[in-house]
């Protein structure tokens, strides 16, 4: 690493220490009910600015639309205004319809049924039949037309504001929970492998074990998708460890219920099984990759750092070679395991890239 980018990576490490001294802070509820009182103070700012007539639908957006993630707020904000955009757009014909003295229920039926069936078939557009309601049932001293215009204003108002707040305002920062979970991950990994190497459980049992941690890395994809909606540059451009994360933690879980599974085969006769003291090699060997991995995966959690990143050749020369095993399912099994465990390590080794 140059001396550039060590003194950078050191800067890197005191901004989110500080945030985290806060303990108010690092609670999410804490941060999201500041990110909601944000979120509906500048939208009835926006709204008094604006002089909207109904100023409340701006603020009732707001408090639907900002969720705790991006990805959860863009989904919130882009079903809010496709609805409303589609209730509003049908609005116009019972407008119509009554302006040429059709009857109200009649005239409000008409565009009702089929965005009733919409709103059936895609759940997510119910907000079409809501707008709908309010431009056609509550009487209006204006233009009627002027109604619908008002709603789509608002909702346009409360999204754009939601979205800048989740932007801005105290994000659920992705990168950590998306190593915080990792290290949780690999902690998973690590007990398959264990209980693979004691045969104590079965193997439904160990199944499960899998499923746990295959719940575990979707939480790292999550947390790494929303990292991806954070900035416009390409994710593997600016954070290239963060987007080879899920990827390479799958290739790893494959590979620990292949090897469990080889280890739990039925015996066929004494060199099928590990001896004690290879067993106890194996373990030592992998424990110490493994829980490197880990702590290098609770450092990143907190602050990008690469500090550690010079001691990752001496955990790969640890890792034990299976070449002279006598069983050669298992020496092949665990010899893919060491190769893909060496990945991770580098991976989380070479921590010199300049990222945003």
């Amino acid at each position: 690493m140059t001396h550039s980018n060590a003194t950078t990576s050191a800067k890197r490490v005191h901004t989110p220490a500080f945030f985290f001294s806060l303990p108010w802070l690092g609670n999410a509820t804490v941060r999201q009910t500041i990110r909601l009182l944000v979120s509906v103070a500048l939208a009835g700012l926006v709204a008094w600015l604006t002089n909207l007539q109904e100023p409340a639908w701006a603020l009732i957006t707001a408090v639907i639309v900002t969720q705790s993630s991006i990805t959860e707020t863009m989904s919130s904000g882009r079903y809010q205004l496709v609805g409303t955009l589609i209730g509003a757009a049908a609005s116009t014909v019972p407008i119509t319809l009554m302006l040429l003295h059709w009857p109200l229920w009649l005239s409000f039926t008409v565009a009702f049924v089929p965005l009733s069936v919409l709103a059936s078939w895609r759940p997510n557009t119910r907000m079409a039949v809501v707008t709908l309601m309010i431009a056609t049932l509550f009487p209006t001293q204006d233009d009627p037309y002027l109604r619908p215009v008002e709603r789509v204003l608002s909702i346009l108002f409360g999204v754009g504001v939601s979205m800048l707040v989740s932007y801005v305002v105290l994000h659920e920062q992705a990168r950590r929970d998306a190593f915080r979970n990792a290290a949780q991950t690999v902690r998973k990994i690590v007990e398959i492998l264990e209980h693979g190497l004691k045969q104590d459980l079965d193997w439904p049992a160990l199944q499960d074990l899998s499923d746990d941690c295959t719940t575990s890395l979707r939480k790292v994809q999550s947390a790494v998708e929303e990292a991806r909606r954070e900035r416009w540059k390409p994710l593997e451009q600016r954070d290239p460890m963060l987007a080879a994360l899920p990827k390479t933690l799958r290739q790893l879980q494959m590979d620990s219920v292949v090897v469990a599974r080889a280890l739990m085969r039925p015996p066929k006769g004494v060199a099928a099984s590990l001896p004690d003291q290879g067993e106890e090699d194996l373990r030592a060997g992998m424990k110490r990759g493994f829980d490197w991995i880990i702590s290098r995966c609770e450092a990143e959690a907190v602050a990008r750092t690469g500090e550690e990143y010079r001691v990752a050749a001496g955990i790969i020369s640890a890792l034990p070679r299976e070449d002279d095993r006598d069983d050669e399912i298992v020496s092949f099994v665990l010899n893919i395991l060491r190769a893909d465990l060496i990945t991770f390590i580098r991976l989380l080794g070479e921590d010199d890239t300049e990222r945003a």
